[in-house]
């Protein structure tokens, strides 16, 4: 298709406009019905001629129909009452001029349809802009105060001068109207703190006013983002549900992650109060670094020039969302670099400007409303204290714009999933998902809920320390991972009497002991000596250093072998037929061992 040259912008941009005027002149002349008659159905080929071409090269104004429409009706009227119709154009034509520009500026947006003005600011600013509040407020103003200047022109015109038919709305719109077209957008938009429409154009974001230009940069990278359809098209929200986005940043999976772990718990409690959550695995998904090139603050505003699953896919969902949950575990006191690169990529929201955002801090600009924040993560180390570099910064990063719902932490996490605290793990599970239909109810939790949620697992957290130092040794002795550790379900090798002790306990199977009541002695030998004694009632056990006055089973062993047993080193059973160790008292007790601990 041939460009349209620079006199069929001109003639488009000018629309119907020199038919009502011509119109108007003609009509005012006093000239017979007949030749009114024929320049009223020339004026409405002219109309039907620049919606051709409108609808050819770009698209007809409400303008451009309301005059069309006008021009028919009086043409229709001059033809079936020559005399009558007239008359009344030539003592109210003006009126009738002015009143159809009133009704185009007024009524579309009544109607829910775009201000007129749109049409004219599309020419001249981004296409990204194209769907923001600030423009929509900017067109909005607008077009009502010329909705406004119409209205008086309308009503001056009913009175028989030229003076206050022609004089007067002719001053206002070129004293008034015209300068208000010009200046209110950029005092609009620096009162908001963002570029003004020069400024744009001096940083590559303008489209130009000509309606070729506009159809020419369609498809560049600051009208379209690539790969990406509208959000409001491809994530659309539930009338009157809380849309949260979750995102999980661990690398881990099948069943070892802790970090999905309590996060599948609070969107549990988040879905059971009613919200649409979607979760998303980031370790799934390809995210690159953020380049710092500032493209998206220039050149494309809003848009990445990464090509990845960020923004074609996370991105749309991250804007459309009324709350994001941030889970990621501590890596070295704060998120991991899945959940970092996530958060740095989201730099588009933000515009370039820099503004005082008080106390004297500076600050960027939002493009739109950022997701309100929680934040759930979970350490190995037992200490609250662990999470204090991720909260500083959580709340420096969320805080200030009120942003930040809830930071929920979990430390001494591995235990969740141990037997030994299955109890504890369920009311601490219990909790975070309390949690999540607080959020969604309250958009808060409850100072008694994250107690129970952060609450001691173990009462000591050496008995956490040294357990975990036990796993550690017994992965690097077994030359395998944490994963190859659970999932052979190896039991870590206790290296004193006190060690074994606590690792004995956390064996303890309190289902098969039922009514049980007995004491079980051990008397070790060898490079570690000492005794010690377990004493079994009403589905508990407790560890107890020493001798026992009356034990029900008592066991003669060197330590190293017995630890040989427990750890799946050595048969428990062959040993004893081999003598290797000796045992005296209940038998059946020592029978039963296997069923009472476990792994």
């Amino acid at each position: 298709m041939k460009p349209l040259g620079k006199a069929g912008q001109v003639f488009l941009y000018a629309g119907p406009f020199p038919a009502l005027a011509f119109f108007k002149i003609w009509a005012a002349s006093g000239p017979s019905s007949g030749s009114l008659t024929f320049v009223a159905f020339l004026m409405l080929a002219f109309c039907a001629t620049v919606i051709g071409f409108a609808l050819k090269w770009d698209k007809p104004t409400y303008f451009d129909w309301t005059v069309a429409l006008y021009f028919g009706v009086i043409s229709l009227s001059l033809a079936a009452w020559p005399d009558a119709a007239g008359r009344l154009l030539s003592k109210y034509s003006v009126t009738g001029i002015y009143l159809c520009l009133f009704a185009a500026s007024f009524f579309p947006p009544l109607l829910g349809m775009d201000p007129f003005t749109f049409h004219y600011a599309k020419k001249s600013t981004p296409r990204v802009f194209w769907d923001n509040p600030v423009f929509i407020s900017v067109n909005r103003i607008m077009t009502y105060s010329w909705a406004g200047i119409f209205a008086v022109s309308t009503a001056l015109s009913l009175y028989p001068s030229v003076i206050t038919r022609a004089v007067i709305p002719l001053a206002v719109i070129l004293g008034l109207g015209v300068p208000f077209n010009i200046l209110f957008p950029d005092f609009y938009l620096r009162r908001r703190g963002l570029p003004t429409l020069h400024e744009q154009r001096k940083m590559g974001l303008g489209v130009g006013n000509s309606v070729q230009r506009q159809k020419e940069s369609s498809a560049a990278p600051a009208m379209k983002p690539p790969e990406a359809a509208p959000p409001e098209t491809v994530y659309p929200k539930k009338e009157g549900v809380m849309k949260i986005l979750a995102l999980n940043s661990s690398p881990r999976s099948g069943g070892e992650s802790k970090t999905a772990l309590m996060m599948n718990s609070l969107v549990q409690g988040m879905r059971e109060a009613g919200a649409d959550v979607d979760v998303v695995d980031l370790r799934k998904k390809k995210i690159n670094p953020c380049s710092g090139c500032f493209t998206c603050w220039t050149k494309t505003p809003g848009v990445c020039i990464h090509k990845d699953d960020m923004t074609s896919e996370l991105f749309p969902k991250f804007l459309q969302s009324d709350l994001v949950v941030y889970a990621s575990p501590l890596y070295h006191f704060t998120v991991n670099a899945a959940m970092k690169t996530f958060i740095e990529r989201t730099l588009p929201i933000l515009q370039p400007f820099l503004n005082e955002t008080g106390g004297g801090a500076t600050g960027h600009p939002l493009r739109q409303p950022f997701p309100k924040a929680v934040i759930l993560s979970v350490a190995g180390f037992p200490e609250m204290s662990v999470f204090d570099q991720l909260s500083a910064w959580v709340r420096f990063l969320f805080g200030r714009g009120g942003n930040l719902v809830a930071e929920i932490y979990r430390p001494a996490a591995e235990s969740l999933v141990l037997p030994f605290f299955k109890e504890k793990s369920r009311e601490i599970l219990g909790a975070v998902k309390e949690a999540g239909q607080e959020i969604v109810k309250d958009m808060k939790v409850a100072p008694e809920t994250l107690a129970r949620v952060t609450q001691d697992i173990a009462g000591d957290k050496e008995v956490i320390r040294k357990m975990a130092n036990l796993m550690w040794k017994s992965c690097i002795a077994e030359r395998i991972t944490v994963r190859e550790f659970m999932e052979r379900g190896v039991v870590p090798r206790p290296d004193s009497i006190e060690t074994f002790m606590m690792v004995f306990s956390m064996g303890f199977n309190p289902d098969a002991a039922g009514e049980t009541k007995a004491i079980l002695q051990f008397h070790f030998s060898g490079e570690t000596e000492g005794s010690c004694y377990f004493r079994i009632e009403n589905m508990r056990i407790e560890a107890i250093d020493g001798r026992a006055q009356n034990p029900d089973l008592t066991i003669e062993s060197p330590f190293e072998l017995w630890m040989d047993i427990m750890t799946g080193k050595a048969d428990g059973q062959q040993m004893f037929m081999d003598q290797k160790y000796r045992a005296t008292g209940d038998f059946s007790l020592l029978i039963r061992m296997s069923q009472l601990f476990g792994k």
